[in-house]
């Protein structure tokens, strides 16, 4: 009788290794329903815009003053950002405006679900120094390494002013947005994804991840603004795109949305989609006051359907520099 030689043998090992890899890839991009259910999500018609809506018009901000220490802040990108003016909270903006207030820093831990079936626990790390912010997002997904978004920057007279946004899935190249402001908050927009793209920068323009913590700002300001059914606008930047998103607030209400918090005021908000737009992507974010407005739940469900959601764990303090 024949048998195998130990190097038949690792080739089988081998071989069965990568048809596992291969398996895990086609489920972690593809999905199989089978496995990861889905969970429930509102119905995309309740927010596609089919009339012109009014939303609150862009406001400039007035910068709560907290605290003063030298910020220096540098980004895995390598991007160093740092503030020449007075290096309180808001640096030198003195302006009337809407209130304005940055959480303080900490690393929050959110357990991630794709689909329903649940992944390891994200790390979401927040450091505001001055008048500079840092925020990174780091996702562990098996066989293909982490999901990995940043987004740096200051603060200008409109809040929250990235200065690059960009995001990386496991060993594939990085894809980034560049913001080059001007002093008045507009500019120009450069994208790696499309190199001869360069469209107006408008003031108050946020990245997907900025936005959150652009809104948190606002409500550490003034917790009475956003009433239930009022519409808040901002330009938003993607990899490759910068448009107008639309949201609707649910406002102010006390709910277990959000179970490591137990029963929590929350803020909820909700993009709008235009009827005519491509991409049908759903956006649901619940700020919560006990985390200084920061998110204590995220869900974005693509436009081929796979959902993503982030469920706030806890969050640790960042020590002052």
């Amino acid at each position: 009788m024949n048998k195998k030689s130990p190097s038949n043998q690792s080739l089988h090992i081998i071989f069965a290794a990568l048809i596992i890899s291969i398996i895990g890839h086609f489920v972690l991009f593809f999905g199989v329903p089978l496995f990861a259910p889905s969970l429930p999500i509102a119905s995309s018609d309740d927010f596609i815009i089919k009339t012109d809506l009014v939303p609150e018009p862009l406001r400039k901000i007035t910068m709560a003053k907290t605290f003063k220490r030298k910020a220096s802040i540098s980004n895995v990108a390598g991007i160093e950002n740092t503030s020449t003016s007075s290096a309180e909270q808001g640096g030198s903006i003195d302006q009337q405006g809407q209130a304005f207030r940055l959480p303080e820093s900490g690393t929050l831990y959110y357990d991630a679900y794709v689909d329903g079936q649940k992944y390891q626990t994200g790390e979401l790390s927040w450091v505001t120094e001055g008048n500079q912010y840092r925020l990174y997002v780091n996702i562990p997904y098996a066989f293909i390494g982490p999901f990995v978004f940043e987004s740096s920057g200051s603060v200008d007279s409109y809040g929250l002013a990235p200065t690059i946004y960009w995001t990386q899935r496991g060993t594939n190249a990085p894809r980034y947005s560049r913001f080059d402001r001007d002093e008045k908050g507009g500019g120009k927009m450069f994208f790696s994804e499309k190199p001869d793209f360069t469209p107006d920068l408008l003031p108050g323009t946020q990245d997907r991840f900025s936005l959150m913590f652009q809104f948190a700002s606002l409500l550490n300001g003034d917790g009475s603004i956003d009433e239930a059914g009022s519409i808040r606008a901002l330009p938003v930047v993607d990899y490759n795109t910068l448009d107008m998103w639309q949201f609707k607030s649910f406002g102010e209400t006390v709910s277990d949305d959000v179970p490591s918090l137990g029963k929590a005021t929350l803020r909820r908000y909700t993009l709008i989609q235009r009827e005519s737009d491509p991409y049908k992507r759903q956006v649901d974010i619940w700020l919560a006051k006990d985390l200084e407005w920061l998110p204590g739940r995220i869900r974005s469900q693509e436009a081929s359907g796979r959902v993503l959601e982030l469920v706030f764990k806890q969050k640790n303090p960042i020590k002052p520099s």
